[in-house]
Order: C-alpha cells, then structure tokens, then sequence
C-alpha cells in the first residue's frame, strides 16, 4: 500500500499529532514528500497541532446531513440539538468526534431500533471557545474536568499555577478524534466559586460577552454628544412638548426608551407611543453602531446589565428622562371606541416627560390606593393614567378574542443585600401598569411592520411561524399522557384553541406543566426580512420598533424608517438597505439566543445561592418533570430542583416519558403535576442546580453536613489561595500547541 494511503488510513481514526505521525512512519523522507503532496491536494489539513483528513466537500452538499450544536454530554453519549427538529439526536460516545457542549456540527441521522432519533457527528463545523473546566487534579500534568461534563477529563498541555477546585478557562485541542484522546490548555484562571457573582461572572465568560465598551466608542459617544446641537435639530421636527407625556417603568430603570401620551376623543381615544430617537445618535457605519451590532441586545441579569449603548447614550441623552427636552421617534394613532387603528403615522419628535412613572405607584393610584404624595407627584397625568387603563381593556379584550396566547412564564424576582448577594426570591407579580404598556408596545410595533409592508421597504420584521405538524403530534401526545387535550375546533383558530387549553389549567397544579408543554411545542421567533406575520400574537403584522436602546432589530429599523421619511423614495431606500437589512435580521437572531440564554442560566446561579441557605428546610411543591435519574419539582417561589433516583426508593422503575415514574416493587409513584413535600439538601451554585429528597424520606444528617461543609469550603473566607497566585489572570504558555 503507497505510503499516502496508510497516512490517510491512520487519519481515519480521527486527528493525530504530527509528532506521533512522524514516529509511526520513522521520519522518513518517503513520509515527508508524501505529507508534501496530501497537503497540497487538500486531503489533509493542520489544526491545533493535529493532522486532520479533510472532509470531502459533498459532506457539505448532502441534504441529509444537518447542522447542529452539541446540548449535553454524558458518560456513553451525547446529544445534538438541531433547529426545527422537535426532539435533540442521540449520539453514541464514539460518534462523537470528541466534540464537547458548544461545538457546532454537521451530523447525519442513522437507523436506530431503539430511538426516533439517533445520529453520527461527521465534522465539527466550529468548535467553542471559552470552554469553563475545574482542576481535578495536580501531578505531573494538570488534569481539567469539564464544567458541562464530568466524564471528560483532559490534560493541559501548557503549566499554571492552578490549586484543585480551581475554575479555569480552556480550548479544547484534538477534536475529531474521541473524548479519551482530548487535551487542552489552560487560557486563564478564575480561581474557587464563592458566590453567585463570581458564578455569573464565569457564565459571561464562557459566553464570550464582551464586558466593558472600547475606548473608542465612549471618546465616539462623548464627541458626537458634544458636537451636536439639539437647538436646530428641535426646529426640524414635530414639537410635542406640551403634551402631557409620561413614562412608566421600574424605580431602577436608567435606559427609558419609550413614552406614552393619550387622550380620550369623541371618536375614541388619541395614542401617542414615543420611542428615543437612538438612530440619531448612533449613525450608521460609527463605531459605537458596529459596536451595538456585534452586541445585538442589552444583557439583563439580576440588578446587573450589559448595556448594548453606553451609558453616555443608554442612560443620558437617549434616555427619556423627566423634564428634559428628548429627540423621539414618534407612532401617533388614532383609535375608535372598540380600540381598532384607524390612523397611524410615524413622525421624528421633540418631547417633554412630565413625569417618571413607576409601576407599582401607578398599580397603587389605578387599585384606589395612593397616597397624597402619589396624587402629587402625578398630577400632570392623572386623567390620562385612568384614559390608558380604559384603552388597555378593550385592546386586551381584542387580543384575547382573536386567540392571542397569554403563557405564564413564573418569571423570577430576585431580591439582593447591600452586598450584591442574592438573598431571596419570589415570582415576579404584573400589575395593570406592566401589562398597559406591554399592550401600547404591541400596538406600535404591529404599526411599524404595516408601515414597511405597505412601502414595501426592506425590513427586520419579528416573525414566529405557526407549529409544524411534529410538535403539534408531540404536544397532544403530552397533554393526553395528562389528561388533557388539544381539542380540534372548525369554529376556532389554533391559537384560539391553545389560548383556552392555557386558561383551563391557570391557576392549576398543572398550569406550569401545561403552559411549558404549549411553549415547547411553538416554533422559534426570529427577526426576518420576509413579512410572514406572529402566530402567537395572531398578528399579520409585526416587528420590533420600541427598544432602540436595547435592541439592534429596533435601531436597525429606526434608520430604515427616517431614510424613508427623509427622502421619501422607496426606491433611494432599497437601493441603501437592501443588504442591510438580512444580514441585521440574521445577527439579531443570533445574539437573542445568547441574552436569553445567560439572562436564564445567571437566574439559576442566583437560585442556586438562595437556596443554599435554607439547606435541610421543607417546601411545598408540584412535580413538574420525570426523568430515568429522577424527578423534577417546582416550588412556589419558581426554583426547580431533582430529587434523584437514588432519594426516592425505587427498585427497577419504570418511566412513562413525559407522565410518570413507576416502582413496581414499591408501588410509589410520581406523575407530572403531583403534590408534594421535599427538602432542600445541596446546592451547586457554579451550575445552578438545586438538589432536593422527599421530606418524608428519612436523610442521615451526615449528607446535610457535608453538604453545609462543601458550601463552606467554596465560600472566599474559608479558602486561602497560595501567596504569588491572582484570580482571573492570563496563563502563560510552557510551549506552542
């Protein structure tokens, strides 16, 4: 066999390092000449040290093979979550190609007579960096275990001065081969977990999330604030400043992006929903604007956010504060007494709140119960507050009656001491106010995506399309497993069909059950420039106009509508953004998922710290997810928690996916929306997970010592790092991978 070939058989395997290649055919010059010529005819390329076979290029083109991203690892096997698919692929170990949670890869679907979904990684497309590891062990070779993975443990190939426990950034070297033969180095060192700030402040880094604005854009933002005069600029635009205008939003709130004026008519009602005018500012092709597109949102987690603008904008100029003059892009309506838009049109604005609204105070005035300081300091917009409950009614009633669907989310409050430390938490309440401005919010986007599919302009609409036929399939076997069902009625709407699955289980054992089942079953909203409507708002039109400041989607199509309104040609206006506006819809998509996954995961770790102080205390709660490991329990107060398979007594059981976890010896049962009693006995606040036992169960005192013990070892004060070492440095490398 030419030497060529058995270079290329012994690749087959997976990646090997060039000096092993070299070993195995005795750095001969036969081997040399022979790596010469794969290389040059692309049959084999050089990554991290390892000497890849190139993936033929029809890999690419076959249909059949999907991309994906790697979710969860274990021991034996893996799993590949690909868009639009219902479930995840099954992967076996060895079909891995070492790849690790993050990666995305092509992977094709394989026949299983176990499993409806069963796959083969065939290429690592992109491999993940920022990967989190834990040092497990120090010798003659460091030895890190995966954050995500604790099967997967891996040498460093490069020295730091590292202690066990020690949370430590990496990349990943050897994928393509198995997960035995990975290795890694060690980028920089974070050092023990001691609170849920330094948790989250990994979580940020494993995200790769980008902190701290550029100098360049804050010296950017300080100029072109300095250098633009609001005198002319006011003289330009449509002057509404003795309109009683006013915002509404949390006391914290710093980055008010949106304000409402209302007035009530012979006709009905006269809404005005003003929106900081932020494409002002951030012109196109700026630095601060390349900035924001790369940053795609604001990040929000507990009291904390990653600002999308600097503060000099977020907080300042753009922000509509009280009293102060403020640039706005105005959505003025016109409405008749049923709440139905007669009228729109969009307008660049100068405005003037009256007043900074906060929710809880206006809840307060609009339940009957303010005070004479709450009387006071609203008096400018007294009438207007009782004119916006009276529109939000019948606009909430429109939305009900055409199916919108209203799923509780049980989001999270969590409430912090002086010290940043998360010391409680409840289930965030609405109040009338939150929900008014949600419904205003709606009414002006609906009307900017009218507004661009009229002109026809290009366009970032939001768009969430209808659920297609294999999770529609998935969620009625669900719900039967429970009892429930999705009714099928000629006379109704899907959505008007799930809205009243959704209002038969509120305020149920099965509510949080039932609202996820239906959340599971939805297809992904996205940004897209195709005007394709809102299925579960069950509106033909919509997009996102209301947070500039916050979101790249909204400021994107702000410059969109003021060139319009600018030069008042369609044409000038596609010949401009023709190509903007995809590559915006495709970016904003993307940089969605990443807040919305950190804004999740940072709750968790937060949850997670709570509930490590009330270690060995009983709560009331409702079973809402079974596993072959365990059982899932909700709590009130919207923490969730496993109560392992070896807590609960069961020999041989047997699970009903998605219903229930048998013991037929035992005979105890658990099914989904069950009552039930447990105890909190361990925390892992780096992952967020909150372990639980039944409270019934009898659990040696021991176990809730050493896991009071393991949370005092991971606490700051009672962890002394070896002098010479600092948290979160670089690593210095020992040698080139």
């Amino acid at each position: 066999m030419p030497i060529k070939e058995k270079i290329l058989k012994e690749l087959q395997a997976g990646p090997v390092k060039y000096k092993k290649l070299q070993a195995r055919f005795k750095a001969s010059k036969k081997f040399f000449i022979a790596m010469e010529e794969l290389y040059s005819l692309g049959k084999i390329y050089d990554k991290n040290g390892y000497i890849h076979m190139a993936v033929k290029n029809e890999n690419k083109r076959d249909s059949s093979l999907l991309e994906g991203t790697v979710v969860k690892l274990t021991e034996n096997f893996g799993f590949v979550r690909v868009d639009d698919l219902v479930q995840d692929i099954f992967v076996s170990g060895k079909y891995m190609m070492g790849s690790v949670p993050g990666d995305k890869v092509l992977i094709k679907k394989i026949k299983s007579q176990r499993r409806e979904l069963e796959g083969q990684v065939v290429e690592i497309l992109e491999e993940k960096k920022n990967i989190v590891g834990i040092v497990s062990n120090i010798g003659k070779f460091v030895s890190v275990t995966l954050k995500d993975c604790q099967y997967v443990t891996m040498r460093a190939e490069n020295k730091a001065d590292v202690v066990i426990d020690d949370i430590v950034l990496i990349n990943v070297l050897g994928r393509g081969t198995s997960h035995s033969r990975l290795s890694c180095e060690i980028k920089s060192i974070i050092g023990q977990v001691s609170s849920s700030t330094k948790a989250v402040q990994i979580l940020l880094a494993e995200k790769d999330i980008q902190q701290k604005f550029p100098k360049e854009v804050i010296k950017e933002a300080n100029k072109v604030i300095n250098n633009i005069n609001i005198g002319d600029e006011i003289e330009k635009r449509l002057d509404l400043r003795e309109l009683p205008i006013f915002t509404i939003d949390s006391a914290s709130t710093k980055d008010i992006d949106d304000a409402i004026s209302i007035e009530k008519t012979n006709e009905g009602f006269k809404l005005g929903v003003h929106i900081a005018d932020v494409s002002f500012y951030v012109r196109g092709g700026s630095e601060c604007d390349k900035n924001a597109f790369e940053r795609g949102t604001s990040i929000y987690f507990g009291d904390s956010v990653i600002p999308m603008l600097p503060k000099e904008y977020s907080n300042d100029v753009c922000s509509l504060n009280e009293n102060v003059n403020r640039l706005a892009f105005s959505c003025l309506m016109e409405l008749d007494n049923q709440g139905i838009v007669r009228d729109y049109r969009f307008e660049k604005t100068v405005i003037r709140s009256r007043v900074k609204g906060v929710y809880s105070e206006i809840n307060n005035i609009l339940n009957g119960v303010e005070t004479e300081n709450l009387k006071t300091k609203y008096k400018e917009v007294y009438s207007e507050i009782f004119y916006a409950k009276e529109l939000f009614e019948l606009l909430r009633k429109r939305r009900v009656q055409r199916g919108s669907m209203d799923i509780e989310s049980d989001e999270a409050l969590i409430v912090f001491d002086e010290k940043a430390k998360a010391i409680d938490i409840k289930k965030r309440e609405r109040g009338d106010s939150e929900m008014i401005i949600e419904e205003f919010m709606l009414l002006a986007n609906s009307c900017s995506a009218n507004f661009a599919k009229k002109l026809d302009l290009p366009f970032v609409y939001r768009v969430h399309q209808q659920p297609d036929s294999d999770k529609l399939l998935s969620l009625k076997e669900s719900l039967s497993k429970i009892g429930m069902t999705l009714e099928d009625n000629e006379n109704k709407s899907l959505q008007q069909v799930m809205s009243d699955l959704l209002d038969k289980t509120r305020d149920t054992n099965l509510q949080n059950i039932v609202h996820k089942l239906v959340l599971r079953s939805q297809s992904k909203a996205k940004y897209s420039v195709d005007p394709i409507g809102h299925f579960g708002l069950v509106l033909d039109d919509y997009a996102h106009f209301t947070s500039p400041i916050r979101r790249y989607s909204d400021l994107a199509i702000h410059r969109i509508m003021s060139e319009y309104l600018f030069n008042k040609s369609v044409a000038k206006t596609k010949k401009r953004f023709a190509k903007f506006a995809p590559n915006r819809a495709q970016k904003a998509s993307m940089t969605e998922l990443v807040a919305m996954q950190t804004e999740r995961s940072a709750t968790d770790i937060y949850k997670a710290e709570i509930m490590a102080n009330h270690i060995g205390e009983v709560y009331d709660g409702v079973v809402s997810g079974v596993m072959n490991y365990g059982v899932y329990v909700a709590l009130e107060n919207t923490v969730e928690g496993l109560v392992h398979i070896s807590m609960l007594d069961m020999v041989s059981p047997i699970l009903t996916p998605g219903y229930s976890l048998d013991c037929p010896i035992s005979g105890i049962n658990y099914k989904i929306g069950d009552s039930v009693s447990v105890k909190v006995i361990g925390t892992d606040i780096l992952n967020g997970n909150v372990d639980f036992a039944m409270a019934d169960k009898n659990i040696n005192e021991s176990c809730l010592v050493k896991t009071k013990l393991k949370e005092r070892k991971n606490n700051k004060q009672h962890f002394e790092r070896p002098k010479g070492i600092s948290t979160h440095k670089k690593v210095k490398h020992k040698r080139k991978i």
